[in-house]
């Protein structure tokens, strides 16, 4: 073979090699590729194998004879032999293996996550506790009169009487108590007058005749005088003009019509000249030191206002200046057209600033404390009144919950100078550590303040609320809760939770959802609602 055909035959077999080095290059390429998708299509199965390789000893440890040893305070605490709880120190509680783990009082799910599983969902919690809430109501109204503080004068002489003369000749007139108004003259009222003078002079000169025996018997001349006083009286004379006219001896027809209290005209319904009937409205009278401020609420706020509540009212004329007082009246009559009920207040008309007929703002602060519902909750707590409590005044330890006698005879502890019973004996040295945190579960709130959880909290089943209380680190147990109205981006607790237990406020939706994944975290011994939060 020539020098050429050796070079053409090497250089033909370098092509081969080259082929085959890319085409072993792109295998290799692909069958990474291959390996990398299985991994992970199957990351969850390496992930699961990963954390039970991990997962601590006393959570697996189960005896062969079928019994297994766990903690009802941390369900995570499971071992084949009995004792104590190495968090808590709690007797460990029997069951038999594989039974379904008991749920805490009122708990109706548990979901476990993983470190990992908490941070990657962004799950934060915070502590229950005691808050000052107030809502804020804001409603429409308007300024009135004080009907106490108003006045009708009315023509009361018999007949029609003609006005001769008006001193309070225009509305918006101030006038003084005892001020005349108007002048009247009634031929009624002459008659009666006479007949009034006509009895005294008859009694008058007879009375001085008479002997003391024969006085008895003019008893009804006096009797005709003092008929005659009162005719005079009820149609409008006081006493003084009265006493003036059987003074003098004489009267006069034209009777003054006084005014009986100090304040504005709001009314004048009569002129000079004219002719009034008995019982016709000529003036009316306000005294505007102090005003009404009307407002109206929907029946459904109702319960949240109650008589002595703060209030306070705005007027577009005096910007800025609030007037304050507190709800003196809540009418008992239901408006069924607007479905609303009027609310008022009394307010203190300095310089006469308000006028009644102003629109007016007013706005009722309604503390949550202060509602009925939470006023019953608060009259629960027990109170020492003077000394300790007993185990039947206490009733629930404040450590575990439990209701004490139910772990064997309540243990007494004092603390922050008091005797407190507590269930076992793990709950002394921790009651010590943090007093103030497990007092506050038998102690009743302090004055204006509720037990709250945000809002993103709670979870609306439709059926009823759920909160998700973190029962260890990574344990989460749904808890039924009863909530009052939600206040700005918080909800009162009535009941359902302690203070400083810790409920998730960020990312209680995933565990809520990871509950519906995992049916088997439900509670099943909790009745036939037990699922309710799966609805």
């Amino acid at each position: 073979m020539s020098a050429n055909d050796r070079s053409t035959s090497a250089s033909r077999w370098q092509r081969i090699r080259l082929v085959i080095k890319v085409v072993e290059l792109r295998l290799r390429f692909i069958a990474l590729m291959a390996v990398t998708g299985w991994v992970f299509a199957n990351w969850e199965m390496f992930w699961n194998r990963f954390e039970k390789w991990n997962r601590p000893a006393s959570a697996n440890v189960v005896s062969a004879s079928g019994i297994e040893y766990y903690c009802p305070m941390h369900p995570q605490v499971v071992q084949g032999e009995s004792g104590s709880c190495p968090i808590c120190g709690m007797p460990l509680a029997r069951r038999k293996k594989g039974e379904p783990e008991p749920l805490g009082e009122g708990a109706i799910a548990r979901v476990a996550l993983t470190p990992g599983q908490v941070e990657q969902a962004g799950i934060r919690t915070v502590e229950v506790g005691y808050a000052a809430i107030s809502e804020t109501i804001t409603t429409v109204g308007d300024v009135g009169f004080d009907e106490r503080r108003l006045a009708t004068i009315v023509s009361k002489a018999a007949g029609k009487s003609r006005v001769e003369k008006l001193h309070a000749n225009f509305t918006g007139q101030e006038v003084r108590a005892g001020d005349p108004l108007a002048e009247l003259y009634s031929p009624e009222l002459h008659q009666a007058i006479e007949e009034l003078l006509t009895a005294f002079r008859r009694a008058r000169a007879e009375s001085g005749r008479a002997s003391a025996a024969a006085l008895e018997l003019l008893g009804d001349r006096r009797d005709l005088v003092r008929l005659a006083a009162e005719k005079l009286r009820r149609w409008g004379l006081q006493q003084a003009q009265i006493d003036e006219i059987l003074a003098k001896g004489k009267g006069d027809a034209i009777i003054p019509i006084l005014a009986p209290i100090g304040g504005t005209i709001v009314k004048k319904n009569v002129v000079e000249g004219q002719e009034v009937p008995e019982g016709f409205s000529m003036f009316e009278i306000a005294e505007l030191s102090r005003v009404w401020i009307r407002g109206r609420v929907y029946e459904h706020q109702l319960s949240r206002i109650r008589e002595g509540q703060d209030v306070e009212a705005t007027v577009e004329a005096f910007p800025g200046q609030a007037f304050r007082g507190s709800v003196a009246f809540i009418q008992p009559m239901l408006d069924s057209e607007t479905r609303t009920v009027e609310v008022r207040f009394d307010v203190e008309n300095t310089g006469r600033s308000l006028r009644p007929g102003m629109f007016a703002t007013m706005t009722l602060k309604s503390p949550v404390a202060n509602r009925s519902a939470f006023r019953a909750r608060l009259a629960e707590f027990p109170t020492n009144h003077g000394h300790e409590l007993t185990v039947a005044e206490q009733k629930n330890c404040p450590v575990t919950r439990a209701k004490l006698g139910s772990m064997g005879d309540p243990i007494p502890v004092e603390v922050a100078g008091r005797k407190v019973w507590t269930c076992c004996g793990a709950c002394p040295p921790k009651l010590k550590a943090s007093p103030a945190s497990y007092l506050s579960r038998i102690e009743p709130p302090p004055a204006d303040q509720v037990l709250s959880v945000p809002e993103s909290a709670v979870i609306d089943t439709g059926t009823r609320k759920v909160v998700y209380v973190e029962a260890a680190p990574g344990v989460y147990e749904g808890r039924s809760v009863v909530l009052g109205p939600r206040v700005i981006d918080r909800f009162p607790v009535l009941e359902g939770l302690e203070p400083g237990e810790k409920v998730a406020a960020r990312g209680a939706f995933l565990i809520d959802a990871e509950s519906r994944l995992n049916p088997s975290t439900v509670a099943a011994s909790h009745g036939p609602h037990g699922g309710d939060t799966h609805d």
